[in-house]
């Protein structure tokens, strides 16, 4: 008697226990479903509305999964595939995630680059598959041309960069023969055509 007693006991603690457990879940929905935004993103990104729509997503992943699990008591991290209205769910919060993760990569690597010292001109190029190199070629394009007897602040931005690669020429923004047996000198040694004159493939041997 004593054991029946005791087995009716512990079987009521058990119910118990999982009626408050199923009580506790109803309302209150795991916090894993919160997606966690991003500190490191670029809040004054050149498209605004790109923003706007990571916050928008990002709050609608955990709204939406609480909305489910409240009202129709689907946990759409784990998928019921027994229900087709789980599956439905499980899909949309996934797609939910996946966006506000594409949004907040884009958005956080925009940020690296800005603290590079990048532009927001710079960064759309970037995005558009051109590189740190191709940049910095697009931005020294003016010097592309030079030759002896052109004078002025781009011979003397060249002249500068050719004291980086090698021995020391006067920078006077001439350029003379002084300038153009140097220029000679570091085609040569880069495997360029010795023409003493600016070309793109001199610019980029420059540049590495």
């Amino acid at each position: 008697m004593k054991r029946l007693l005791s087995i009716v006991i512990i079987i009521g603690i058990i119910a118990y226990i999982l009626v408050q457990f199923l009580k506790d879940r109803r309302f209150n929905p795991p916090s894993a479903y919160d997606y966690e935004i991003s500190q490191t993103i670029d809040t004054d990104y050149y498209d605004p509305s790109v923003v706007k729509e990571y916050y928008k997503t990002a709050l609608e992943v955990g709204s939406y999964a609480r909305s489910l699990w409240n009202n129709d008591k689907i946990d759409v991290r784990f998928m019921d595939k027994a229900r087709e209205k789980s599956k439905e769910a499980t899909a949309y919060f996934e797609s939910l995630q996946a966006t506000a993760m594409w949004l907040e990569t884009k958005l956080e690597k925009s940020k690296e680059w800005k603290d590079l010292g990048y532009t927001d001109d710079d960064v759309q190029l970037m995005e558009q598959g051109l590189t740190k190199k191709d940049l910095e070629l697009r931005s020294k394009a003016h010097l592309i041309g030079l030759k002896r007897g052109t004078n002025g602040a781009p011979v003397w931005e060249l002249q500068k960069m050719l004291n980086l690669s090698g021995d020391s020429i006067p920078e006077d923004g001439l350029f003379n023969q002084i300038t153009v047996n140097r220029v000679r000198e570091f085609q040569r040694a880069n495997n360029l055509f010795p023409s003493g004159e600016i070309d793109k493939q001199t610019l980029q041997a420059l540049l590495k």
